[in-house]
């Protein structure tokens, strides 16, 4: 399987045994705190980890109780596997129904449902139990589940337990991935002598000791000095890591809970972002949600008020779905595909779940950004591509990687190319870019005096695209015989020396013996002196080659002819004078000295008048 890291989430009714369940399996109790201890219940999110082979297995062990559920959200954001516990005693209670509808929004594929305290029932109560968990669970639609009966005080079903753990570590697909360094942060605290410790989840990318991050929304600056993963000293933590990481010139009351550390200048925070919206099924007429109120919204380690507005309707009731604006009270950091929650304020219940769609609404019209979500929701990257090159015009930044698709960045970079201009994460609609260099060709060649800073603002939100523009423009313009000088572009008169120029030019594609002056000025009718200045002028321009103190040569037709001798060279050892015919018409004063020039390429070695490629001199000996 290779080394990995995995992290479990427990789930379940308050007292039905997951927090034993995990000091059973790592022999470590995860409440941290001594009020939790007192009253035998966990308060805040627990962690332990547990090795197997190269696979280290942390549970995130959360509260199971109502007033807490807010904790018990937090936990489940992040987690690869769920540890779904019910009490054989008591069978599916009211927090287990929660609780499984919280966790069927989170994308996790392999759920682990333990029906606890087996010990304690009867085998014919245990069977009946298993039944009614299947039954109930089988409801929802994750791609591997397991159901086993344990108790703590049995090491064959404690070992059975390991090895399922084991097995659906190999099952894991479904995870963000990006070389970025990510973690959510769950807690922020002073250590005496340290400094500020940060402890979360890593979700993404590798933390190294002595790396620079990044803390969001706020936009804090620090570098990290030490790290402790799974409460081992560290020098580094990765993806799928419980982390705390010792950071330098921080205050503790800067950072809360719900902000990210991470790699400098990748991420963006959103004030709003957008999604699908679910309803759960079992919330009562009176829990509906409606356009443009506020409630209790978790996310990641994050839990606030948010404003919910419906972008498809005015309500939504028990089991309905919408799109939505987001709004929290406070910028968060979202990934793509991420899962969230809604409670309503009074009574505090979990009504609703969905996941991130975009960050942004890239500036479009209703109807657009309607097309847009959808392509976003059912995977059609391309599709979304489109709607952005079709209904955009101007320059705008497409989030990175994670914050804007689950595809894989390759396919992504191909569909850049494809549709956008793009100069780093910034881009332009290609069919944008080529209406604006059609607009200024359409100036220039009217033979008006074009400006280009008057083209400046249609890309002035950046200076990188607009650059782009304005070399590309300038090419064109310059490829077209025009001008370029002092930002501006026109069609400068030629003089009779650049029209003779241009003349000559055309002859010597058609012969190339008409390669020096004399020859010139014999066959146009014009002076030695006339045909010399022409040559000097194409020269200055590259756009024929001196091959000795008489002959000239395009440069084109001499490129074309280096490339054929290599080419000869390797299919037949070596080239000459006599091979030199078979690539090119010419005279001996053109031959000798084009052959001669394949010894200033450095690509050729001389040995009795054959060029042979540098590395093959000796094929014939």
């Amino acid at each position: 399987m290779g080394r990995q890291n995995v992290i479990v989430g427990t789930a379940g009714h308050i007292d039905h045994g997951k927090s034993a369940l995990v000091e059973r399996l790592t022999g470590v109790h995860p409440d941290r705190f001594k009020e939790e201890q007192e009253r035998g219940i966990t308060l805040d999110l627990g962690f332990a980890a547990l090795e197997i082979d190269e696979t280290t297995i942390s549970f995130v062990d959360v509260p199971g109780h109502e007033k807490l559920i807010r904790n018990m959200i937090t936990g489940a954001t992040g987690i690869d596997i769920i540890l779904f516990a019910v009490d054989a005693t008591e069978g599916i209670k009211p927090q287990t129904i929660e609780h499984a509808d919280i966790l069927s929004v989170l994308n996790i594929e392999t759920l682990i449902v333990v029906l606890t305290k087996a010990d304690k029932v009867s085998e014919d109560l245990l069977n009946r139990r298993l039944s009614e968990a299947r039954e109930f669970f089988n409801r929802f639609t994750y791609p591997y589940k397991r159901f086993l009966t344990v108790s703590i005080y049995d090491q064959h079903s404690i070992d059975n337990l390991k090895k399922t753990l084991y097995e659906c570590s190999g099952l894991i697909s479904s995870r963000y991935t990006s070389h970025d360094f990510l973690m959510r942060i769950d807690r922020s605290f002073s250590v005496k002598g340290a400094g500020t410790v940060l402890t979360g989840s890593c979700i993404t990318g590798q933390i190294k000791t002595g790396d620079d991050i990044e803390i969001l929304p706020a936009g804090i600056q620090t570098k990290v000095k030490n790290i402790q993963v799974h409460s081992k000293n560290s020098l580094s933590a990765s993806a799928g890591d419980r982390a705390a990481l010792n950071v330098t010139g921080v205050d503790k009351n800067n950072v809360h809970r719900g902000d990210i550390a991470a790699a400098p200048k990748v991420f963006s925070p959103a004030a709003s972002f957008y999604a699908r919206l679910k309803t759960f099924s079992s919330i009562s007429k009176k829990d509906v949600i409606k356009h443009n109120k506020s409630y209790r919204f978790l996310i990641g380690t994050y839990a606030g008020e948010a404003k919910i507005i419906l972008l498809e309707k005015k309500s939504l009731n028990a089991g309905e779905s919408a799109l939505c604006k987001i709004v929290p009270y406070k910028p968060y950091t979202p990934l793509f595909g991420e899962a969230f929650f809604l409670r309503s304020l009074s009574p505090q219940i979990t009504v609703a779940g969905g996941r991130v769609l975009s960050i942004t609404n890239f500036g479009l019209a209703k109807n657009n950004l309607l097309t847009l979500l959808s392509c976003m929701e059912n995977g059609k990257a391309e599709e979304a591509f489109k709607v952005l090159e079709t209904n955009i015009e101007g320059t705008f930044d497409i989030p990175t990687l994670i914050q804007f698709t689950d595809k894989k960045s390759d396919e992504i970079k191909h569909l850049i190319k494809k549709y956008f201009i793009s100069a780093g994460r910034t881009v332009t609609p290609r069919k944008y870019f080529s209406k604006i260099t059609d607009m200024a060709k359409e100036e220039i060649y009217s033979g008006n005096t074009v400006s280009l800073s008057g083209y400046h603002k249609y890309f002035k939100n950046s200076e990188n695209i607009w650059k782009i523009f304005r070399e590309n423009l300038i090419r064109l313009a310059e490829k077209n015989g025009y001008t370029y000088e002092n930002e501006k572009i026109f069609k400068k008169r030629k003089s009779e020396h650049e029209k003779l120029a241009d003349e000559i030019y055309e002859k010597m594609s058609q012969d190339v013996s008409l390669s020096n002056a004399a020859n010139l000025s014999s066959f146009l009718n014009i002076s030695e002196k006339a045909a010399a200045n022409a040559l000097t002028i194409l020269a200055n321009k590259g756009k024929v080659k001196k091959l000795d103190e008489k002959n000239f040569i395009r440069t084109d037709i001499f490129d074309n002819f280096i490339q054929l001798a290599v080419k000869t060279a390797k299919q037949e050892q070596y080239i000459d004078l006599k091979k030199a015919k078979t690539i090119i018409k010419a005279p001996r004063k053109i031959l000798i000295p084009l052959i001669e020039q394949l010894d200033k390429t450095g690509l050729f070695t001389n040995k009795d008048n054959k060029r042979y490629l540098k590395g093959d001199e000796t094929a014939e000996f």
